[in-house]
């Protein structure tokens, strides 16, 4: 990016001081695109603040709730943190301070906090679990508000709440199915141990159904559910959700993508179909593509403070390839450093600019994955499963209905290449050859066929990565 370029960017907000930090905001919101951010109604900026980077891992020097207050004043209001970033949420109480955020504050700026949509995180499985150590899921909750609103110490002011806490960093089955235990037993007799989603819904509703909320607070507006690793596990997460009570899923999704596990052919088309909010993440890696080891971050040293690297990737490419992907609402990038005085050295400020400019159309994607794989390989994606191949459906049913067949099979999963289509085969002959659609629920996939015409080959389901054909 030119310094035209920024400073074009930087020349559509007022100068920080000259307003008050809600007028700042809303001249800046109001001057750039924003996304609907799927079923929650609201409306974001492409570019999200992440929880990470400075906010966590804060070097000497670096004041991370200063980070916080530059996001807003840019216009930024997708703010991402979580109970498992350290200071992250402790820096983000001082920010909204500094901000008159806090509804214990006289001066509370009630109109900013609606525009903005604070987002943390959970990793706890359980909201009730007798033989569990640490804090549940409503518990880290309650942290959350006492840490970003109140005091810290416990102290939860009248009028702060949460636009949503996710289930954050699902890996295994084991972890969906424990997060959706008394899901389905909401209001009848209550289960030894309750699930994060159950715990976590009374706290979005005013409900007391698990016994957990018995002031009935309204703490939390949207649920979201979170993965790094595994498009299999998210997909189960969303297909399990009978209820439409998951709004926003964050996924991992660059430019290595489909060099892996691709989340961008497996959870984006389900995510898409069921109407959720995509917040796409690890855009850079978590600084793996600007030379920081390709694992999960440690210490401040981990903490990338450049605007990209010459022989990097371009840190613009980088933030529209994403954002560029049908269904993505906003990346969470998390910034390392920010430069009042050199907006060029500015991270944020770059990101943003990339964030507001033309998408890549799908010929620049591919010249982005292209030099992306040239430069950095696989290895950046350190977080996803690396198996990128075609997995044919698991489970295919034949059930007869009178004179016609039902065909059921479970979902298959893409590989490089996004799924196109279903064919419906008897030993050789092709049946039917339909569009690929993704499994919604857990419910599988089924058509209905004659049953003449399937004679006495056994029924199989293929995927393709072709378009359907047609049939004679």
């Amino acid at each position: 990016m030119t310094r035209r370029e920024i400073l074009g960017v930087l020349g559509a907000v007022p100068a920080a001081g000259v307003l008050g930090p809600g007028p700042l905001f809303a001249q800046a919101a109001n001057t750039f695109p924003k996304r609907l951010l799927g079923r929650t109604g609201r409306t974001v900026l492409p570019l999200a603040l992440g929880g990470q980077a400075s906010l966590q891992w804060t070097r000497p020097g670096i004041d991370p709730a200063d980070i916080i207050v530059r996001a807003v004043q840019l216009g930024l209001n997708y703010l991402d943190t979580a109970n498992a970033y350290g200071p992250s949420q402790m820096n983000y109480g001082e920010a909204f301070r500094r901000l008159h955020l806090t509804p214990s504050d006289a001066h509370y700026d009630a109109a900013l906090r609606q525009r903005l949509y604070v987002a943390t995180k959970t990793g706890r499985r359980f909201a009730l679990d007798p033989a569990g150590k640490g804090p549940t899921a409503v518990e880290e909750l309650k942290r959350s508000l006492t840490q970003i609103f109140g005091d810290g110490k416990g102290f939860i002011p009248e009028g702060a709440y949460l636009d949503s806490i996710q289930i954050h960093n699902l890996t295994t089955m084991e972890q969906v199915d424990q997060a959706y235990e008394g899901f389905a037993e909401r209001g009848s007799k209550r289960p030894e141990r309750i699930g994060a989603l159950a715990g976590l819904l009374d706290y979005r509703d005013g409900t007391n159904y698990t016994g957990l909320n018995p002031e009935h607070k309204h703490y939390v507006r949207h649920i979201g559910v979170t993965g790094h690793q595994s498009s299999p596990v998210l997909m189960h997460a969303i297909r399990r959700d009978s209820e439409n009570a998951i709004d926003t899923v964050l996924v991992a999704l660059n430019a290595n993508d489909r060099l892996c596990s691709s989340h961008q052919n497996n959870v984006l088309p389900l995510a898409i179909a069921r109407g959720l909010g995509v917040i796409a993440m690890k855009v850079f890696a978590d600084g793996a593509y600007y030379g920081k080891q390709p694992r999960f971050s440690r210490t401040p040293d981990d903490v990338i403070l450049s605007v990209g690297k010459p022989e990097a990737a371009s840190c613009s490419d980088l933030v529209r390839y994403p954002l560029s992907l049908a269904g993505v609402s906003c990346a969470i990038i998390g910034t390392g450093m920010i430069n009042r005085d050199k907006p060029e050295a500015d991270q944020m400020v770059a990101n943003l600019t990339a964030a507001v400019k033309d998408m890549p159309s799908e010929i620049e994607r591919v010249r982005i994955e292209k030099d992306s794989e040239a430069r950095h390989g696989a290895a950046t994606n350190y977080f996803q499963e690396k198996t990128n191949r075609l997995v044919q459906p698991a489970t295919v049913n034949v059930k007869r209905d009178g004179e016609r067949v039902i065909v059921e099979w479970t979902t298959a999963l893409a590989g490089r290449e996004p799924l196109r289509s279903y064919e419906i085969r008897a030993g050789a002959k092709v049946l039917a050859s339909l569009p690929f659609r993704p499994q919604l629920y857990q419910a599988p996939l089924s058509v209905s066929i004659p049953g003449s015409s399937i004679g006495e080959g056994a029924v199989t389901v293929v995927a393709s990565e072709a378009l359907p054909r047609t049939i004679a």
